[in-house]
């Protein structure tokens, strides 16, 4: 659900994605938090997500502000 949700967004703003990874928190030593990598080309953004915003994906504000700004740092960072 949450690649969708990122190339949904990637989308309406023009980011072309090459990969989506979503890494459990548990190996971090996070019991609550995941790391969702968002590569495009050789660039990546990182973004940490918390299991409740995860869970209500559709509804977080804030999830959808963290992966927008991590979509425009790759912007940015893929501009010509």
């Amino acid at each position: 659900m949450i690649k969708k949700y990122v190339t949904d967004l990637a989308s309406q703003m023009g980011v072309k994605l090459s990969k989506i990874t979503l890494t459990e928190g548990m190996p971090l030593g996070c019991l609550d938090a995941h790391v969702l990598e968002i590569a495009s080309g050789e660039h990546v953004a990182g973004v940490l997500i918390h299991q409740s915003e995860l869970e209500d994906i559709q509804n977080s504000y804030l999830l959808e502000l963290k992966i927008k700004s991590a979509l425009e740092r790759l912007k940015a960072l893929t501009a010509p």
